[in-house]
């Protein structure tokens, strides 16, 4: 009967292995309820059994065995205690998840070390222990303690929290608030990228902010559709950023405290008064954002852009490798995984991550303004893409296969511009980024892929904010593979714990019954 206490106890270890594993909130599983269960129930079957041999304390064999085991048992738990004492000291931790997702990334930690060398009041990260994901974010919370001198961690049954954060906490489900005096933020789902998002709005003297022109069939950054753009409002939010709206035909310049201007795409030409007013921003070293599409017609495209450098074709970039995201899988709907490497806007993507660019128009670069100008083109199309000029069929998906004669391979669709203006020392520097596309950042895409990553980027590196370029949450890139959530699941089980288990109980079986 000695396999039994083996059978039960590998059964109990696998039980509460894949319950810390899985991090399960709601308890043991069926899985690990069962092992832990019936592991109990063969232990002590088996620990009856071998008592019933038991012949007493006389015998000096009994009395050795007593004390044998005794030591051992003294000594383990001597062990367990001096480890325990020690580690309560040790700051040091490995994070084996397959996602790294209790190690913080370069970006979180850059922008820590930004904050420590400017000093000030620290920002505190207070934790609820007794919220629906707490056991998941623990370890989380923990690294900003160690990493981040300019931020406190604060357990709020140890100590107390600020009342703001008591009365946030009250109010909405969330685990931790970032707080930073008598201001506090909700981090929502508690993900490295909203908690540093919400460390770095605290954190800012003033939000940098953007302007987006309005007047000319531009963007609908109030439309909360699946094709408006409030999403690209509230990511810039929530980046400690503030949108706002520019009526540029009735504004003679563009504001003193405009950090970054977006044009998004517009549909009619502007006035050449506008005109004007956008080249005096630029030459004093302002920053622009334009968003393209294909198949608009704007004195933007044919006029501002190329005395800048950039070349805007009246046609649509297409590629045999067509996105199957959206309902059907045409040319038209661009996937996009080839990058400038070095380029900020671009830096923190290569061919692990992929855009969607539905009618993505092409970006081409032009003659520079001045000698000391850097254009770039920092992202393209496959080399299976082309250009088709005749956009109303390609638009309807009606041309699949390159036309002879057609311009073909790595096209294109994102540039970036460095403009030196200006006496002073260093000279200000004019930054212009085109993007060939703005369904992107549409309310239904903006989250799908790295499209978030690019619009973010980009704003970024305009508003000199190139620190936050651009932190995105660790996570598993989904592939197309037809498996479900629980399919997966189940195979995990299987693969991770059941597999070995069996394995093992098999292994002490033969061993016990070789033994017998």
């Amino acid at each position: 009967m000695s396999f039994l206490p083996a059978a039960g106890v590998v059964m109990i270890l696998v039980a509460v292995g894949s319950y810390y594993a899985t991090r399960s909130l709601h308890g043991f599983s069926a899985f690990s309820g069962a092992n832990l269960l019936l592991g109990a129930l063969l232990l002590a079957v088996g620990v009856v059994a071998q008592a019933r041999r038991f012949r007493g304390f006389s015998g000096a064999e009994s009395r050795r065995v007593v004390l044998r085991w005794s030591a051992s048992l003294v000594g383990a738990l001597a062990l367990v205690v001096g480890v325990d004492v020690a580690a309560r000291g040790w700051t040091s931790r490995i994070d084996l998840t397959l996602d790294h997702s209790y190690t913080l990334s370069e970006q979180t930690i850059a922008l820590c070390q930004k904050l420590a060398q400017r000093g000030g009041e620290p920002i505190q990260l207070v934790f609820f222990e007794d919220a629906l994901l707490a056991k998941d974010v623990r370890l989380l919370v923990a690294a900003y303690g160690d990493r981040c001198p300019a931020v406190e961690t604060r357990d709020a049954r140890r100590r107390e929290p600020p009342q703001a954060a008591r009365d946030l906490y009250t109010t909405t489900a969330t685990t931790v608030i970032a707080c930073r005096g008598d201001v506090c933020d909700p981090v929502g789902y508690p993900s490295e990228r909203n908690i540093t998002s919400a460390i770095l709005r605290l954190s800012r003297e003033r939000p940098v902010h953007v302007y987006f022109t309005v007047g000319h069939g531009e963007i609908d950054l109030a439309s909360e559709s699946d094709t408006g753009y409030a999403a690209v409002a509230a990511t810039l939010r929530d980046q400690g950023m503030d949108p706002k709206a520019l009526v540029s035909p009735a504004a003679p310049d563009v504001p003193e405290d405009a950090d970054v201007l977006v044009i998004g795409a517009p549909e009619r030409d502007f006035l050449p008064e506008e005109l004007a007013v956008l080249e005096r921003y630029l030459s004093r070293g302002g920053r622009l954002l334009v968003l393209a599409d294909a198949g608009q017609h704007s004195n933007v495209y044919s006029e501002l852009l190329p005395r800048w450098g950039f070349v805007l074709d009246d046609s649509v970039v297409l590629d045999q490798a067509a996105s199957p995201l959206l309902k059907e899988a045409t040319p038209v709907n661009l996937l996009v995984h080839l990058f400038a490497p070095y380029d900020p806007v671009t830096r923190n993507l290569s061919q692990r991550t992929m855009l969607l660019f539905p009618r993505a128009r092409p970006v081409g670069l032009g003659r520079k303004p001045q000698p000391d100008d850097k254009l770039a083109q920092v992202a393209f199309a496959s080399p299976r893409s082309w250009l088709s000029q005749n956009l109303a069929r390609a638009l309807a998906g009606g041309e699949l296969q390159p036309p002879a004669g057609a311009q073909t391979g790595n096209i294109g669709v994102v540039a970036t511009g460095r403009f030196p203006r200006g006496t002073g020392e260093p000279p200000a520097e004019a930054r212009i980024v085109v993007i060939g596309d703005r369904d992107f950042a549409q309310n239904r895409l903006l989250e799908a892929l790295y499209n978030r990553d690019l619009l973010l980027n980009a704003v970024r590196w305009l508003g000199n904010d190139e620190q936050a370029i651009a932190l995105t949450d660790k996570g598993w890139t989904p592939n197309q593979d037809p498996l479900t959530l629980q399919q997966t699941v189940a195979y995990f089980y299987f693969l991770a714990f059941a597999l070995p288990e069996t394995l093992l109980l098999l292994g002490i079986y033969a061993w016990w019954r070789q033994r017998a």
